[in-house]
C-alpha cells in the first residue's frame, strides 16, 4: 500500500496554464524572471502585463481556487499586522451572526487599520484589475447604454470603452456575481476588461450622465 502512494502536488497558476495549453513552459519562465525584477507583483499580474487576458487568469484562479485571500494581500503589502487582521476577521464574524455582511477590506478601513487608497491597492491585486483615474473623463450616455443606465447606477459601473471586439468597465467595488453576469452577456462575442476606480469619481461620472 505504501509503495503505491503518490503525494498530491499542488499546481501553481503557471503550471495550470501550461497544462491547459494556454502558455508554454518558456513563457512561464519568462514571467518568473520578470517577477524577480518587479518585486511585490504576483504572477497573475505579470502574466496579464505580458498579454494573457484578464478573463483567462481570473477564470483559472477561481476554478482552481488559487485566488489569494484579500486578508493575505494586506499582509503581503505590509498594510496591516496579523493581529489587526485577526481582530477584523473576528469583527466580521460577529457582524455575520447579526446578518450584517461587510467585506473585510471595508471593515479594515472603518476600523482605522488602513486607508481607502491602500484598500484599493489590495483590491487591485485580489481581482487582477488596474486602477484607473476618471478625473477629466467625460462619461458617454451612448457608452452606458451597453449595460443600461439603471444597471450601471445600481452596481456603480462606468463604461470606459465599447468597441466591436471588447468592452472596458470601471467598478467602484467589484462584485464577482455582477462580473460573472457581465461576462455571460458579452464574452461570447467580445472581450470584457474590468478596472477599478475611486468611488467618488464613479459617483461623479454617473451623476454627469
Amino acid at each position: 500500500m505504501k509503495g503505491n502512494f503518490r503525494p498530491i502536488v499542488e499546481k501553481k497558476l503557471g503550471q495550470i496554464l501550461v497544462d491547459k495549453g494556454i502558455i508554454s513552459p518558456r513563457f512561464v519562465q519568462l514571467a518568473l524572471d520578470r517577477q524577480e525584477t518587479e518585486k511585490g507583483k504576483y504572477i497573475g499580474e505579470i502574466l496579464i502585463a505580458m498579454g494573457i487576458s484578464q478573463e483567462t487568469i481570473n477564470e483559472v484562479l477561481d476554478v482552481y481556487n488559487k485566488r489569494r485571500p484579500i486578508g493575505q494581500i494586506f499582509l503581503d503589502l505590509k498594510i496591516i499586522t496579523p493581529d489587526q487582521l485577526q481582530e477584523a476577521l473576528e469583527k466580521q464574524n460577529q457582524l455575520a451572526k447579526m446578518a450584517v455582511r461587510k467585506s473585510l477590506g471595508k471593515l479594515l478601513v472603518e476600523m482605522g487599520f488602513t486607508t481607502y487608497e491602500r484598500y484599493m491597492d489590495a483590491l487591485s491585486k485580489h481581482f487582477n484589475m488596474a486602477i484607473v483615474s476618471l478625473r477629466g473623463f467625460f462619461p458617454s450616455t451612448s457608452l452606458q447604454r451597453a449595460i443600461g443606465k439603471a444597471y450601471a447606477q445600481k452596481h456603480q459601473i462606468v463604461v470606459l470603452e465599447n468597441y466591436s471586439t471588447g468592452i472596458k468597465l470601471a467598478f467602484a467595488e467589484p462584485d464577482p456575481l455582477v462580473m460573472d453576469e457581465l461576462r455571460r452577456v458579452f464574452l461570447s462575442r467580445r472581450r470584457v476588461e474590468f478596472c477599478l476606480a475611486d468611488r467618488l469619481e464613479i459617483d461623479h461620472c454617473l451623476k454627469e450622465i
